[in-house]
């Protein structure tokens, strides 16, 4: 009531100065003294607004809880609009701006980009690894150095002294105190010869270990995280070296390798993309390493024993992994995890 008083009276106010013949630069003198008061006001209100949206930012940043509550709210948002704008189409698509054409050389002439396969790569790559003969070795170590002198020329290197070594009941007590968001969630990509794959339940493959003992017993289990929930939840057991920059993406996808007693000739390969950090928590794991094409004929192929504590990082713009047991030496359990990032040079 106030303010509606307040602004009859300054209508009233200019219509008495327009009968008295007042001109627009009278009344921008007589106003003046307003003006500065009306500036504070924009700038208090502008203040907090910005505090407010910079508390919001934070929140949603560093407090799960928060982010959660705020994805919800976004999600049935999105369902009320659903019957008016079909958005589905861009929730599922890889990049929002198609960049199909390619101009060449000529300037006049356009052609399809080549979009490279899963076990292609760039023949200009090929001079990066032909002259490779050994993984080369690093501890104490940053990670600019190694982006410098490895990473970039497309080498692999192993990192001796990445993390401390972890047991398996620690590992699982981890993964049981994580978050339910874990152990409920519905692994993207899973092997294991625990039980059937259609009744994988991840809680109770992790009871089944639990319960298992090494003199009579030979399971192993492969599962990638890449829900949003269960990589935020993995964090809190899949922790980062002390070599991961902040400015470094946070891994977008993990993966853990777990096997007791469990051999096999043949390495199992599995599909990663970026860059990929293989930290051996217990145990060893054999890692092969395979050029893609087309040089498989110039660059050889990388066999690695990777130790409790070290660490294996490559790109994945060069090499195609696979892993395994290939024989029993002991009875100590093999525990890894893989973090998928997305590298920008």
């Amino acid at each position: 009531m106030e303010m509606a008083a307040l602004e009859q009276e300054f209508v009233d106010f200019f219509a008495e100065c327009k009968k008295q013949g007042f001109s627009a630069a009278e009344m921008r003198a007589i106003c003046q003294p307003l003006l500065p008061h009306r500036s504070n006001r924009c700038w208090a209100v502008t203040c907090a607004l910005l505090a407010i949206f910079g508390a919001v930012y934070l929140l949603y940043n560093w407090c799960d809880e928060f982010s959660w509550f705020v994805s919800a709210i976004g999600r049935l948002l999105l369902l009320q609009v659903l019957p008016y704008w079909d958005w589905t189409p861009l929730y599922n698509s890889r990049c929002l701006i198609e960049r199909t054409l390619d101009k060449v050389d000529s300037g006049s002439v356009s052609s399809t980009t080549k979009i490279l396969e899963r076990y292609e790569t760039e023949a200009g790559n090929c001079v990066l690894c032909e002259t490779l003969e050994r993984i080369p070795t690093s501890s104490n170590i940053t990670f600019s150095i190694l982006e410098s002198m490895h990473l970039e020329r497309g080498w692999p290197v192993i990192v001796t002294d990445s993390h401390q070594p972890l047991t398996l009941n620690t590992l699982l007590n981890q993964m049981y105190n994580s978050s339910l968001d874990f152990l409920e969630s519905d692994p993207c990509d899973v092997s294991t010869n625990l039980m059937l794959k259609k009744l994988f339940n991840l809680e109770l493959a992790l009871e089944k270990i639990k319960n298992t003992t090494p003199t009579n017993n030979k399971w192993f289990l492969q599962l990638r995280n890449c829900q949003r929930r269960a990589v935020k939840a993995s964090r809190r057991f899949v922790t980062r070296p002390y070599y991961y920059p902040l400015h470094l993406e946070p891994f977008y996808s993990s993966w853990v390798l777990l096997s007791q007693n469990y051999a096999n000739e043949k390495l199992r390969e599995i599909y990663l993309r970026g860059l990929i950090f293989v930290q051996q928590l217990s145990g060893h794991f054999d890692i092969r390493l395979r050029p893609k094409q087309p040089c498989q004929e110039r660059c050889p192929v990388v066999n690695i024993r990777l130790g409790a504590g070290e660490c294996l990082i490559f790109s994945t713009d060069l090499w195609v992994f696979s892993y395994g047991t290939e024989t029993i030496e002991s009875k100590l359990v093999s525990l890894a995890t893989v973090l998928e990032i997305d590298w920008q040079l």
